[in-house]
């Protein structure tokens, strides 16, 4: 884990909780959510962005800790967003059941 892991597991656990309202039931029929994000700060070396795989791995354990199946994950990409234009943002979208 990296030093700001566990702020962004926080963060995305707070994120979790105000998504769980928007979740449709567990009726066995495929449902998708879209969550958006930005990349970590000084994302332009080459490896692994630490700030979204944590964030989104810890929405995906969450939902499937709640029993919802995951079936897919896509996600779009958009630079030059967050106030400095210097951030990439994405939208991912969360197929489950």
């Amino acid at each position: 884990m990296g030093l700001f892991s566990g702020m962004q597991q926080s963060a995305a656990n707070n994120v979790y909780g105000r998504m769980q309202s928007y979740l449709a039931p567990k009726d066995g029929k495929i449902h998708v959510v879209m969550v958006n994000s930005f990349s970590q700060l000084g994302n332009q070396n080459f490896g692994c962005d630490t700030k979204y795989t944590t964030e989104i791995d810890s929405l995906l354990s969450a939902m499937q800790d709640d029993g919802y199946q995951i079936l897919d994950i896509k996600f779009n990409s958009i630079s030059g967003q967050g106030l400095g234009g210097n951030r990439t943002g994405f939208n991912t979208v969360i197929t489950y059941r």
